[in-house]
């Protein structure tokens, strides 16, 4: 974009008839006394007379460049700044034994481990799916997957690509020392992280954390690990982490009961979930607890916590100037000269053939 800093200058350019009436007027004009003009004026005016109007060009155009000059032309760059109030936000997901039962529903009907379930809802989470879930763009966001023990698959960052494929390569168990529900230690672990990324974005103009907050996702309670959940939630509350819990399974799991002499048939069995410790955790921190039950209701509860945990994005617009009075510059292409270099040029012009080829004599 290029402005005037001073337009009201332009006024001036209202001088510039005078430098024709100045070169027309015949009392500005020596003269010499002849007996008779008969014969100058029978010659035909030659190219010659005509080219002194070049005279009277270059000036005028000399004059008005100066004049647009000290108008102060000025190119403006518009920059923006952008300053994010994100959240720094740790997905922690159980991927004990149980997870692998599949009892979730999908929106085709079909079932699907609960494991699978929470890696869709996750990745809507972070990414958005297009309709309940907006996505995460701005924020930190790291994963901390469980069993008997706590493992960061991905640490808090920005690159949710890198994120969401460490989501996809988390599996259930394969052996049994590997199995357990150890929510304490990786609770803990959680908000060692979040407390060690703090650290380093501090005095951070472009990204301020604006606040901190882990997802506790689970479908059992604690037997395993070192750690209590409730230790855990007083260290998180003490440095200001809110936590969200979710209880992720059914009211009920369907098994099978029967054998050689029974009669094979399917019974309900409650699925227990310690709601009392994930409520106790959660509100210890300033958080909530939430139960899934199916596909939907998690995805629900997600969307929820996307409610309450968002960032702010600050944009902050403002101009680079540029002064082109003296600085050359570019337009559609073409490299063109400073304005007071080309009046400059025209006055040197000007001087020269007011002194040679169109000298006027007298």
């Amino acid at each position: 974009m290029i402005l005037l800093r001073h337009p009201w200058l332009l006024a001036l350019l209202a001088l510039i008839p005078l430098i024709w009436w100045a070169y027309f007027n015949p009392q500005r004009r020596a003269a010499i006394r002849f007996a008779g003009v008969s014969r100058l004026k029978a010659q035909t005016s030659g190219w010659g007379q005509h080219l002194r109007l070049a005279l009277p060009i270059l000036r005028s155009l000399a004059v008005a460049l100066i004049i647009l000059s000290i108008a102060r032309p000025q190119k403006a760059d518009e920059q923006t700044r952008v300053q994010t109030e994100g959240v720094a936000l740790q997905l922690v997901v159980d991927r004990s034994g149980s997870m692998g039962q599949q009892d979730f529903i999908d929106a085709h009907g079909r079932r699907q481990t609960r494991l699978d379930a929470v890696k869709q809802v996750v990745r809507g989470f972070v990414e958005g799916d297009g309709e309940r879930l907006k996505g995460r763009p701005d924020d930190l966001i790291g994963l901390i997957a469980f069993a008997h023990y706590a493992d960061t698959e991905s640490p808090l960052t920005h690159d949710h690509q890198h994120l969401i494929r460490a989501l996809e390569n988390v599996e259930l168990p394969t052996t049994r020392d590997e199995d357990g529900t150890a929510i304490g230690d990786a609770l803990l672990l959680a908000v060692e992280r979040i407390r060690n990324i703090s650290r380093r974005f501090q005095g951070n103009d472009a990204f301020q954390i604006k606040s901190r907050a882990i997802i506790l996702l689970t479908d059992g309670e604690q037997n395993r690990g070192k750690y209590q959940p409730l230790q855990a939630a007083e260290a998180a509350a003490a440095l200001g982490i809110k936590v969200y819990t979710i209880g992720a399974a059914p009211e009920y799991q369907e098994q099978q009961t029967g054998g050689l002499f029974l009669q094979p048939q399917t019974i309900r069995v409650p699925v227990e979930i310690n709601e009392e410790l994930l409520e106790k955790v959660a509100k210890a921190t300033g958080g909530a607890y939430f139960r899934a039950r199916d596909l939907n209701s998690l995805t629900e509860i997600y969307a929820e916590i996307d409610r309450l945990e968002r960032s702010a994005v600050d944009e902050e617009r403002y101009y680079l100037y540029e002064e082109l009075a003296y600085k050359w510059s570019d337009l559609a292409g073409l490299r063109l000269p400073p304005p007071l270099l080309v009046a400059l040029f025209l006055l040197a012009v000007e001087v020269v053939l007011a002194n040679t080829r169109l000298r006027r004599i007298p």
